[in-house]
């Protein structure tokens, strides 16, 4: 075997970490593939990270080179899974890559069971690192968009450009993962890049530098086309954070959509700014059946705070349209924010439930400053006291911080108060009903 891809791990499992497959990994392999690789994978969020069936995996794959992919949460996991691979072979190279190791490149690219760091897209990184471990072809420190430690210090190569076209890459290899396992395995990524906004819990933008680039309409459901007929699954989800920001583009995409042979739904998420009447009722008539729209916060001052650029007006009127236009509504909040005080919270209580008596389903998270977001640059003059032993602990499911006006305890006090008044929690899924 050419090259092991795996992904790492949560370590608590839940049933979120094993929604999908993981998508990257996916491109990657199929990029080594087209290129005659010899390619396989291991999803860890599925099995639970097993040391035994890593090493029967290299033992009898020997692979030379190994790939893992990581995001804050499962980066601990993903340098145990390295160091492990070091103790059964010895000699092969591991690549990170992933949002943890783009931000945190620096720091990923001194430990000592990692050789390189891809940075950004992993794509093409990854067919020339393998090219260059396996055939002996270019030098290392061409290849752009790599971090590695030599002789004590950390070399950073030139940022990769972006694929400014994607669909020259080819559909992700799904079937090198367990398809049957996932509980939404039909996940598309109709586009790739960063948003126009610049919220404050949100790394996008550190990690893709801004511009977004679209995949052609008739590309998308080519491979909408592919999967439904090769996994025989009548569902789809748009992976995009925000499906509607190209809105000639979604539109394009329910008209062709509407062409499919075969009975199909779809869901996708966006944002409360980003649709319209007739954009809803194109999305309802090509099957669309349900919208997740991050709202993150009940409280104007708190939105107007974060950067998040709407209005709770906005919500309301969105949310109508969307309902009116037969499709379901799921609002996703966080909680807290370091702009939050006892009034602000009481408000997002207030209008979850305003929005739960209108039929609508509310998801929320507690709220985590990552790696490459502005809480977690400016924690300190934000005054957020971070209460975490290490990266593992950076996982939406457990409160993390205080903040300068509210205690843990205040705030776990509100938060109670706020599930009395709006619902229970689903501890597995964090919604509130």
């Amino acid at each position: 075997m050419d090259v092991l891809l795996i992904n790492s791990p949560t370590s608590n499992p839940s049933p979120h970490a094993s929604l999908n497959p993981p998508l990257g990994l996916g491109y990657i392999a199929s990029v080594l593939r087209k290129n005659r690789y010899r390619v396989s994978a291991i999803d860890f969020n599925v099995s639970g990270f097993n040391p035994r069936l890593l090493s029967l995996a290299l033992e009898d794959e020997k692979p030379a080179i190994i790939g893992i992919s990581a995001h804050t949460e499962t980066y601990c996991n993903a340098l145990k899974i390295a160091e492990h691979a070091k103790l059964v072979l010895p000699d092969v190279k591991v690549v990170l890559g992933g949002t943890h190791p783009t931000v945190m490149h620096q720091e990923a690219a001194r430990e000592p069971a990692i050789d390189i760091v891809a940075i950004g897209e992993g794509e093409y990184t990854m067919l020339e690192l393998t090219d260059y471990f396996i055939n002996h072809t270019g030098e290392l420190d061409q290849i752009k968009g790599i971090a590695y430690e030599q002789d004590g210090e950390i070399f950073l190569t030139p940022e990769r450009p972006f694929i400014q076209d994607p669909d020259e890459l080819p559909f992700p290899s799904r079937g090198l993962f367990p398809m049957p396992l996932y509980k939404t395995p039909g996940q598309v990524l109709s586009s790739r890049g960063g948003c126009p906004c610049n919220c404050h819990f949100c790394a996008v933008n550190n990690i893709w530098k801004g511009g977004r680039r679209f995949r052609s309409p008739e590309n998308v459901i080519k491979e909408i086309e592919f999967i439904s007929l090769n996994y025989e699954l009548d569902e789809i989800s748009f992976a995009d954070d925000a499906f509607t920001m190209n809105r000639a583009h979604a539109m394009e995409i329910c008209r062709l959509a509407r062409d499919l042979p075969f009975p199909w739904r779809w869901k996708c998420a966006t944002r409360v700014d980003l649709v319209d009447k007739e954009l809803l009722s194109q999305m309802h008539d090509s099957g669309c059946y349900s919208v997740t729209y991050g709202i993150e916060a009940g409280s104007q001052q708190v939105l107007d705070a974060i950067g998040k650029k709407i209005t709770l007006d906005q919500v309301r009127e969105s949310v109508d349209m969307t309902l009116k236009a037969g499709i379901s509504v799921l609002c996703a909040f966080m909680f807290p924010h370091p702009y939050d005080n006892e009034d602000t919270i009481r408000s997002q209580t207030r209008f979850m439930k305003e929005l739960k008596d209108k039929g609508v389903v509310s998801t929320m998270s507690y709220t985590t400053p990552f790696p490459g977001t502005y809480y977690y640059e400016h924690r300190d003059e934000l005054g957020i006291k971070i209460e975490a032993s290490d990266w593992s602990e950076f996982d939406c499911r457990h409160l993390l911080f205080s903040t300068p006006e509210l205690s843990r305890e205040k705030l776990e006090s509100l938060l109670a108060e706020m599930v009395a008044e709006v619902g229970m929690i689903n501890e597995d899924e964090w919604s509130i009903c």
